[in-house]
């Protein structure tokens, strides 16, 4: 994802395919069974919801645990599509 596309996302808002969360947690989880009951949906994580962009700590250990945890958590398994964006391209 570039920086352009973050900021028609963030422009946009949420909507019924789009969800901004300030943090991964159950409230999140939930969120993405919904999408996968419907039409689906993209869940953005460290994103409050006015669009400002507050960020979150992470890693691949900790996407890898979030994965998992959805994984775990529904049924059936939701395997999510992952992604993640750092805008300094140099802390990566």
């Amino acid at each position: 994802m570039t920086t352009s596309e973050l900021q028609d996302h963030l422009k946009d808002g949420e909507s019924e395919s789009c969800e901004f969360k300030s943090s991964f947690n159950a409230e999140t989880i939930e969120t993405l069974v919904a999408f996968a009951n419907t039409k689906g949906g993209t869940v953005y994580v460290g994103i409050n919801n006015n669009g400002v962009v507050s960020g979150v700590s992470i890693n691949a250990e900790s996407a890898q645990q979030w994965v998992n945890e959805i994984k775990s958590k529904t049924s059936p398994s939701l395997i999510p599509d992952f992604e993640y964006y750092c805008p300094f391209p140099s802390i990566q």
